[in-house]
Protein backbone atom coordinates (compact mmCIF):
# COMPACT_ATOMS: atom_id res chain seq x y z
CA UNK A 1 0.00 0.00 0.00
CA UNK A 2 2.75 2.45 0.97
CA UNK A 3 4.85 1.51 -2.07
CA UNK A 4 1.88 2.10 -4.36
CA UNK A 5 1.30 5.53 -2.83
CA UNK A 6 4.98 6.45 -3.29
CA UNK A 7 5.02 5.32 -6.94
CA UNK A 8 1.73 7.03 -7.79
CA UNK A 9 2.59 10.36 -6.11
CA UNK A 10 6.37 10.60 -6.60
CA UNK A 11 7.26 8.18 -9.40
CA UNK A 12 9.77 6.20 -7.34
CA UNK A 13 11.46 6.12 -3.95
CA UNK A 14 14.25 8.23 -5.41
CA UNK A 15 11.61 10.66 -6.67
CA UNK A 16 10.17 10.90 -3.15
CA UNK A 17 13.58 11.61 -1.62
CA UNK A 18 14.50 14.17 -4.29
CA UNK A 19 11.13 15.87 -3.98
CA UNK A 20 11.54 16.42 -0.23
CA UNK A 21 15.22 17.31 -0.48
CA UNK A 22 14.53 20.02 -3.06
CA UNK A 23 11.37 21.16 -1.28
CA UNK A 24 13.32 21.69 1.96
CA UNK A 25 16.15 23.44 0.11
CA UNK A 26 13.59 25.73 -1.55
CA UNK A 27 11.94 26.38 1.82
CA UNK A 28 15.17 27.95 3.11
CA UNK A 29 15.55 30.05 -0.05
CA UNK A 30 18.05 27.85 -1.87
CA UNK A 31 16.35 28.31 -5.23
CA UNK A 32 15.10 31.87 -4.86
CA UNK A 33 17.40 32.97 -7.71
CA UNK A 34 15.49 30.59 -10.02
CA UNK A 35 11.97 31.32 -8.80
CA UNK A 36 9.09 32.44 -10.96
CA UNK A 37 9.52 35.71 -12.81
CA UNK A 38 7.14 37.22 -15.32
CA UNK A 39 8.43 36.67 -18.84
CA UNK A 40 8.17 39.54 -21.28
CA UNK A 41 5.37 39.16 -23.81
CA UNK A 42 7.85 38.80 -26.69
CA UNK A 43 10.23 36.47 -24.83
CA UNK A 44 10.66 32.92 -26.14
CA UNK A 45 10.25 30.20 -23.52
CA UNK A 46 12.71 27.32 -23.91
CA UNK A 47 11.72 24.27 -21.89
CA UNK A 48 14.54 21.91 -20.89
CA UNK A 49 14.35 18.43 -19.41
CA UNK A 50 16.53 15.33 -19.51
CA UNK A 51 15.42 13.45 -22.62
CA UNK A 52 13.16 15.94 -24.43
CA UNK A 53 10.50 13.24 -24.79
CA UNK A 54 8.04 13.74 -21.88
CA UNK A 55 8.06 17.02 -19.96
CA UNK A 56 9.66 19.66 -22.18
CA UNK A 57 7.85 18.77 -25.45
CA UNK A 58 4.49 18.92 -23.68
CA UNK A 59 5.41 22.28 -22.13
CA UNK A 60 6.45 23.60 -25.54
CA UNK A 61 3.26 22.65 -27.40
CA UNK A 62 1.05 23.80 -24.54
CA UNK A 63 2.79 27.19 -24.30
CA UNK A 64 2.39 27.61 -28.05
CA UNK A 65 -1.31 26.78 -27.78
CA UNK A 66 -1.53 29.63 -25.24
CA UNK A 67 0.01 32.06 -27.72
CA UNK A 68 3.63 32.08 -26.51
CA UNK A 69 6.80 31.60 -28.50
CA UNK A 70 8.23 28.32 -27.25
CA UNK A 71 10.80 25.63 -27.95
CA UNK A 72 12.27 22.65 -26.10
CA UNK A 73 15.43 20.59 -25.86
CA UNK A 74 17.01 17.91 -23.70
CA UNK A 75 20.19 17.63 -21.72
CA UNK A 76 20.78 13.90 -22.27
CA UNK A 77 19.17 12.98 -25.56
CA UNK A 78 20.06 12.02 -29.07
CA UNK A 79 18.77 13.91 -32.09
CA UNK A 80 15.50 13.29 -33.87
CA UNK A 81 13.65 10.85 -31.61
CA UNK A 82 9.86 11.11 -31.18
CA UNK A 83 8.08 12.04 -27.98
CA UNK A 84 7.30 9.22 -25.55
CA UNK A 85 4.12 7.35 -26.60
CA UNK A 86 2.45 8.15 -23.26
CA UNK A 87 3.31 11.84 -23.67
CA UNK A 88 1.82 11.80 -27.17
CA UNK A 89 -1.36 10.18 -25.84
CA UNK A 90 -1.59 12.59 -22.89
CA UNK A 91 -1.14 15.56 -25.24
CA UNK A 92 -3.81 14.19 -27.58
CA UNK A 93 -6.25 13.94 -24.66
CA UNK A 94 -5.58 17.63 -23.95
CA UNK A 95 -6.25 18.63 -27.55
CA UNK A 96 -2.52 19.04 -28.32
CA UNK A 97 -0.23 17.13 -30.65
CA UNK A 98 3.29 15.82 -30.14
CA UNK A 99 3.20 13.74 -33.33
CA UNK A 100 5.75 15.94 -35.13
CA UNK A 101 8.09 16.35 -32.15
CA UNK A 102 11.73 15.35 -32.63
CA UNK A 103 14.28 15.53 -29.81
CA UNK A 104 16.97 18.20 -29.86
CA UNK A 105 20.04 18.07 -27.65
CA UNK A 106 20.85 21.26 -25.72
CA UNK A 107 24.31 21.30 -27.35
CA UNK A 108 22.71 21.60 -30.80
CA UNK A 109 19.92 24.00 -29.87
CA UNK A 110 20.16 27.61 -31.06
CA UNK A 111 19.51 29.77 -28.02
CA UNK A 112 18.86 33.49 -28.16
CA UNK A 113 20.21 35.89 -25.56
CA UNK A 114 16.65 36.92 -24.73
CA UNK A 115 15.33 33.38 -24.08
CA UNK A 116 13.81 32.45 -20.75
CA UNK A 117 15.13 28.93 -20.08
CA UNK A 118 12.68 26.88 -18.02
CA UNK A 119 14.13 23.71 -16.44
CA UNK A 120 12.22 20.91 -14.73
CA UNK A 121 14.67 20.02 -11.94
CA UNK A 122 17.29 21.91 -9.93
CA UNK A 123 20.00 19.55 -11.23
CA UNK A 124 19.16 20.73 -14.74
CA UNK A 125 20.42 24.20 -13.80
CA UNK A 126 23.95 22.95 -13.19
CA UNK A 127 23.89 20.63 -16.18
CA UNK A 128 22.58 23.36 -18.45
CA UNK A 129 25.27 25.83 -17.37
CA UNK A 130 27.97 23.17 -17.92
CA UNK A 131 26.74 22.38 -21.45
CA UNK A 132 26.18 25.90 -22.74
CA UNK A 133 28.79 28.60 -23.15
CA UNK A 134 26.66 31.67 -22.45
CA UNK A 135 24.65 32.87 -19.49
CA UNK A 136 20.87 32.67 -19.89
CA UNK A 137 17.99 33.61 -17.64
CA UNK A 138 17.02 30.34 -15.89
CA UNK A 139 13.90 29.48 -13.88
CA UNK A 140 12.43 26.31 -12.37
CA UNK A 141 9.17 25.29 -14.06
CA UNK A 142 7.58 24.15 -10.81
CA UNK A 143 7.99 27.60 -9.28
CA UNK A 144 5.06 28.66 -11.49
CA UNK A 145 2.66 26.08 -10.03
CA UNK A 146 -0.11 27.22 -7.71
CA UNK A 147 1.75 25.40 -4.93
CA UNK A 148 5.37 25.85 -6.05
CA UNK A 149 7.44 22.71 -6.56
CA UNK A 150 11.16 23.13 -7.23
CA UNK A 151 11.41 19.56 -8.59
CA UNK A 152 9.27 17.98 -11.31
CA UNK A 153 10.45 14.35 -11.40
CA UNK A 154 11.07 12.68 -14.77
CA UNK A 155 8.02 10.50 -15.53
CA UNK A 156 9.90 8.20 -17.93
CA UNK A 157 9.69 4.60 -16.69
CA UNK A 158 7.13 5.43 -13.99
CA UNK A 159 3.62 4.08 -13.46
CA UNK A 160 0.71 5.50 -15.44
CA UNK A 161 -0.73 7.37 -12.44
CA UNK A 162 2.49 9.25 -11.83
CA UNK A 163 3.08 9.89 -15.51
CA UNK A 164 -0.31 11.60 -15.72
CA UNK A 165 0.28 13.51 -12.47
CA UNK A 166 3.64 14.76 -13.76
CA UNK A 167 2.29 15.88 -17.12
CA UNK A 168 -0.58 17.67 -15.36
CA UNK A 169 1.99 19.46 -13.19
CA UNK A 170 3.93 20.49 -16.31
CA UNK A 171 0.75 21.95 -17.78
CA UNK A 172 0.01 23.77 -14.51
CA UNK A 173 3.51 25.28 -14.60
CA UNK A 174 3.02 26.44 -18.18
CA UNK A 175 -0.33 28.02 -17.32
CA UNK A 176 1.44 29.89 -14.50
CA UNK A 177 4.21 31.11 -16.82
CA UNK A 178 1.74 32.22 -19.47
CA UNK A 179 -0.72 33.90 -17.06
Amino acid sequence: MLNRLVYERFGSRKGLLLFFYHWLFALVGGYSKFAAISPRSDQRLVFVCSGNICRSPLAEVYARSLGKKAASCGLHCGEGFPADPRAREFARQQGLSLEDHKTVNVKDFEFRETDLVVVMEPLHITQFVEKTSKSYQLVLAGSYCQRPYPYIHDPFNTCEEFFTRCEQRVMEAVRGICA
